[in-house]
């Protein structure tokens, strides 16, 4: 059965469907009795399918205009490598929902927990326009247990549909969008919310960046746009830019084996760069029972964090599976010194940072000195529930897994630097928000309106970069991502809200 493409009748039909829908239609899970609830259930139904349930799920359940613009043979494609990634998802529980957005919690079959993020026509019967799947932390205490994990752990949302039909309605403004954006930010500060940076920018006009909050509670210093802030896992974004680099430049292929540059790391002949930038090496996290045990002074450089993961049995065996995995990213630190023949912090400051123009990102080492860092509060690990400082929880560098200092206007010129080709070709550059490997025919480009976000979060740290066809939001906080996440899903939704205008360029 598939939806008539009238509007009219497809509503009359999802009320049809609706009214025979037993509720609820999970064990585990309370559905909301709602238009958007029975497509939602439908995606979960067809996961567990064949092709042919797929094809019905998108020819029933899917916005005509999504479908004109990305084909059901390519939502094929992605539905089958979320599938290999994920190996099938159980919805556990609705978290947020309303007529035109729902996000589920859910445990993917790896063991992971994932929210999936699901947005709709404004107009019913509500079809599917967009769905999103965000890798969550694992379970238990400690550094690893925020989303998106780790330290800082790069949410997936560049997994998703890429593609977006703009939203039913004029619109918003520029100027609405400033004025919404620093609205709702006023408003979780004053109410002990959130605290930390914001900056909006469209085509070559900056919309908003402020700052609220302080810096250092002790000393009493104010956040303002020049404070740094630490990046968590969108620091991964930096490791991914050099591995292309060196790839473009043939000093690496993504096929070598980790053999080639480790060749003393246990199962380093069965990993490939690939599957560690992919997170299917089976490598473990770098936040384990070690990490907690251990005098995180001792962490000075990314070479010191790999006694963390090496005898730490794999998860998996390599290739078969994807789970994240800071540990497979501190790997990569160390390809790209061996490929290179620099440190890599060196190799980060002479062929990323400094190519940009990113003059205030780098990886501090805690107590050298470094000028306008942000101190991160966290309420982990607090008998009264007070936030603390979380110098005692972060080691005292950063890895190729994350944990770099920068500030928001470094991470636009990051942005514009990547879509100008600054950094490395179009395809590659593409590659390292998320597209397939243009040395195996694939890739692309930036160009167009490309949609990707990346997000990094651990105890007293949190940051996000959200681009969305030519607006850029960058919003970086030292607070939980507990506190902040909440903080930032209206923001998403205003972002992808504005109204359409002519291309700009960009500077």
């Amino acid at each position: 059965m598939s939806f008539p493409r009238s509007r009219a009748a497809a509503v009359a039909l999802v009320s049809a469907l609706l009214a025979s829908t037993p509720f609820p239609a999970h064990a585990e899970i309370q559905w909301p009795r709602s238009e958007l609830s029975a497509h939602v259930q439908a995606y979960f139904a067809q996961l567990r399918g064949d092709e042919a349930s797929a094809r019905r799920f998108f020819a029933t359940h899917w916005s005509p205009a999504s479908l004109a613009e990305t084909s059901v043979e390519t939502k094929l494609q992605r539905r089958t490598a979320a599938l290999e990634r994920t190996q099938g998802l159980t919805p556990l529980e609705v978290v947020n929902e309303d007529s035109t957005s729902m996000e589920v919690r859910c445990r993917a079959g790896n063991g992971d927990l994932v929210t999936a993020i699901f947005e709709a026509e404004e107009a019913p019967p509500h079809w599917l326009l967009v769905v999103r799947l965000e890798a969550n932390a694992p379970d238990g205490p400690g550094p690893g247990a925020h989303p998106p994990g780790g330290l800082g752990g790069e949410t997936a949302r560049n997994r998703g549909e890429r593609e977006r039909p703009s939203s039913a309605g004029p619109g918003l403004s520029d100027a609405e969008l400033a004025d919404r954006v620093r609205a709702h930010l006023n408003q979780k500060h004053e109410a002990g919310e959130f605290s930390g940076v914001a900056l909006l920018v469209r085509g070559d006009s900056t919309l908003l960046s402020d700052a609220w909050g302080e810096a250092d509670r002790e000393k009493h210093v104010p956040i303002t746009p020049e404070t740094r802030f630490n990046l968590g896992s969108i620091g991964k974004l930096f490791t991914r830019t050099a591995i292309a680099q060196l790839a473009e430049k043939g000093k690496l292929s993504l096929d070598d084996k980790l053999s080639k540059y480790l060749p003393d790391f246990p199962h380093a002949n069965e990993i490939t760069l690939d599957m560690l930038c992919q997170h299917r090496s089976g490598v473990g996290d770098l936040f384990n029972d070690k990490y907690h045990a251990m005098d995180h002074s001792r962490l000075r450089h990314n070479r010191d964090y790999l006694e963390l993961i090496r005898d730490q049995p794999l998860w998996f065996k390599p290739g078969t599976s994807e789970r994240y995995s800071n540990g497979g990213y501190a790997l990569l630190g160390e390809v790209i010194a061996k490929a290179s023949g620099e440190d890599y912090y060196d190799y980060l400051a002479e062929h990323i940072f400094g190519p940009a123009g990113m003059l205030a990102t780098g990886a501090p080492i805690e107590g050298d000195g470094t000028r306008g860092l942000a101190r991160g509060y966290t309420r982990e690990d607090a008998p009264d529930g007070k936030e603390r400082d979380n110098v005692a929880m972060r080691p005292a560098r950063g890895s190729a897994a994350g944990g770099s200092y920068s500030t928001a206007a470094d991470m636009l010129t990051f942005d514009r630097a990547l879509f100008a080709g600054k950094l490395c070709d179009p395809a590659w550059s593409a590659w390292v928000t998320g597209d397939s490997r243009p040395d195996h025919g694939g890739g692309g480009s930036l160009a167009g309106s490309p949609a990707f976000g990346f997000g990094g979060g651990a105890p007293g740290i949190t940051s996000e970069w959200l681009h969305e066809g030519d607006t850029v939001l960058i919003v970086l906080t030292n607070r939980d991502p507990e506190v902040t996440q909440p903080v930032m899903r209206p923001l998403r939704d205003l972002v992808r809200q504005v109204r359409p205008q002519r291309k700009r360029g960009r500077g």
